[in-house]
């Protein structure tokens, strides 16, 4: 490895950049790429998250940027509006002695405001696919002289369907222009994408065990579905993280999740995707400067977001697929911290966990959780709640059969109740046959009870399933009862 970056031949504008962010040594992802990008190659990058990608692209593109130029120099298309804000402010930190123009364009942020931007000189774009589209659409972005296009998680995009977005920004760029294209993996949809657009390009992969994963704890919980939201209130009050972020795969639990933990005297904010560009901008200023301590998110945190001081990760819901649990994870133990990622699954996960063990090369432990105030109480008040709906659903039972037994006597019972003339001792005769209906019912009745108890017995002792017990509760009882 290089042991420093002054072995690149960086001008020194910008290795007053690099030393101001105090980076150190190259990562393998840029003693691969730098070279290989300032020999003006197209390059494919393939490495996970904080490897120091954006790094590996910036540094070369900075470097090499004309003075004097007034039109686009570069191009770098983001999937999401977080990495685009990210590696635009990655960009004025590196290029801040350079006097860099760098603007980030997104959907959710005031298009006039980014017009009335693209009327100054701008060196470096970077933007998700959509609002570049749309201002190429008006006229107002053109990039038929920019020297270098890069598309970043490139993977990500193709997932979200930006294909056709990114083709058609592709095709109005010059053709002598470098393309570098950096995923965390390759799909075939990228694979044809690089085929298509790149010539020649050198395919460096970055493979084993990255530092982030080594600096980072990872263990688990399995509990039920029905205690996961005390369990990690419980969690929380047990580790008293610094900074946490939490992710849940739906909208829906994040907002619930943020409630709940709000209720607690926690201080929680929800990220998502409906938010607009402005709050969720100001949610994350306001989670770095630790106004709060908990942000819950969707997966639209996982790419682009680079807080220091995030202590904890924390899945509620378990991602599906092992990229995504490394991108979560990745945002602790980050800028040599140490961090920790916990996992709270259900018995069924624990094979996946198994997967995104050997996927990261690292141990995964599972742990047993010390139920806390939250968890004890709420398997509680979850048991009581219980009991009262299977009294109620017995007691509606018992109404029922009273009705139905009403309906069957109601005939005989109209019968005495009428005045009219009848044959002396037709009353009595209709009394008697009344109380034989009414004892047979009852005969009828306890006999059934007691036939499903003995089957609900046998099957017990079997260890089979009862088919008793799928019957409406409070059978059994009274089954018991007719036994006697």
């Amino acid at each position: 490895m290089a042991k420093s970056f002054a072995t690149f031949g960086f001008r020194p504008e910008l290795m007053q950049g690099i030393q101001d962010l105090y980076y150190k040594e190259p990562t393998p992802i840029q003693e691969e790429a730098i070279p290989l990008i300032m020999e003006g190659k197209d390059v494919i990058g393939q490495a996970q998250t904080g490897t120091g990608k954006t790094a590996a692209f910036m540094l070369p593109i900075l470097n090499g940027l004309q003075e004097g130029k007034r039109d686009i120099q570069a191009l770098i298309l983001t999937p999401t509006r977080e990495l685009s804000v990210q590696i635009a402010r990655e960009v004025e930190k590196l290029g801040k002695h350079m006097g860099v123009n760098v603007l980030s364009l997104h959907g959710g942020t005031d298009i006039e405001r980014q017009l009335s931007k693209l009327k100054d000189t701008v060196q470096i774009v970077v933007g998700t696919p959509g609002r570049v589209l749309d201002h190429m659409k008006r006229g107002s972005l053109h990039f038929g002289r920019i020297s270098t296009l890069v598309l970043d998680e490139a993977d990500k995009m193709m997932e979200m369907g930006f294909l056709e977005d990114v083709e058609q920004v592709i095709v109005h760029t010059p053709n002598q222009r470098q393309v570098l294209l950096f995923s965390a993996t390759m799909p075939d949809s990228v694979k044809r994408l690089a085929h298509r657009f790149m010539k020649q390009p050198p395919h460096i992969k970055i493979e084993g065990k990255q530092k982030t994963v080594e600096r980072i704890e990872q263990f688990y919980y399995v509990v039920n579905q029905s205690d996961k939201t005390d369990a990690l209130v419980d969690v929380l009050e047990q580790e008293q993280p610094y900074l946490t972020i939490i992710f849940a795969n739906t909208q829906v639990r994040v907002q619930q999740l943020t409630a709940r933990l709000q209720e607690n005297g926690l201080q929680a904010q929800a990220l998502y995707g409906d938010l607009s560009q402005r709050k969720r901008e100001q949610l994350m200023k306001q989670f770095r400067e630790i106004r709060f301590q908990y942000l819950i998110a969707t997966d639209i945190a996982a790419r682009g977001l680079d807080v220091e001081g995030v202590t904890h990760v924390i899945n509620y819901d378990l991602p599906n697929d092992v990229e995504s649990y490394i991108h979560r994870v990745g945002r602790t133990g980050r800028a040599g911290e140490r961090g920790k990622a916990i996992s709270l699954i259900s018995p069924r996960q624990k094979n996946l966990m198994a997967r995104f063990a050997k996927a990261t090369k690292a141990t995964i432990e599972e742990r047993i959780l010390e139920p806390g105030r939250h968890l004890d109480a709420g398997r509680r008040q979850r048991a009581e709640e219980r009991e009262a709906h299977y009294a109620a659903l017995r007691q509606q039972q018992a109404k029922e059969e009273q009705q139905q037994k009403e309906k069957e006597f109601a005939p005989v019972r109209e019968a005495l109740k009428k005045k009219v003339k009848v044959k002396p001792g037709y009353k009595k005769k209709l009394a008697r046959e009344l109380a034989e209906l009414q004892t047979q019912y009852e005969k009828n009745r306890k006999r059934a009870e007691a036939i499903a108890a003995r089957k609900a017995g046998k099957s017990a002792k079997s260890g089979g399933p009862s088919k008793a017990g799928k019957g409406k509760p409070g059978s059994r009882g009274n089954g018991n009862r007719g036994s006697r």
